[in-house]
């Protein structure tokens, strides 16, 4: 239970770069825009490898074990945090906020 392979794709729709899963499978999927302009979407996301990877595999594994839609919920769960001396409403899911490599943003 938990992201066993990696696919790169390319959107063919206006939507912008993002990760997904399908299955066991990580999807990372360029831009169209992005790819027609040689551009590459996930310069600055590789420091957050490791907390996407960890929190596709979150979901795969709730979902195999309770369903799509709690899975799917753990996006709009949100928390306030704090970061720098201010306060944050954020989702779960905001790795720039997640102290570790889990990928989860803990109050």
């Amino acid at each position: 239970m938990a992201i066993n392979n990696f696919a790169l794709a390319c959107a063919i729709d206006g939507s912008p770069a993002y990760f997904t899963y399908e299955k066991e499978t990580m999807l990372i999927i360029q831009s169209a825009q992005d790819a027609k302009s040689g551009t590459n979407s996930f310069e600055y996301i590789e420091p957050f490898i490791g907390a996407l990877v960890s929190h596709e595999a979150i979901h795969v594994a709730i979902k195999q074990l309770e369903g799509n839609d709690p899975s799917e919920s753990l996006d709009n769960i949100e928390v306030i945090v704090e970061h720098d001396g201010k306060r944050f409403q954020v989702t779960l899911n905001n790795i720039l906020f997640a102290k570790d490599e889990s990928g989860l943003v803990m109050p």
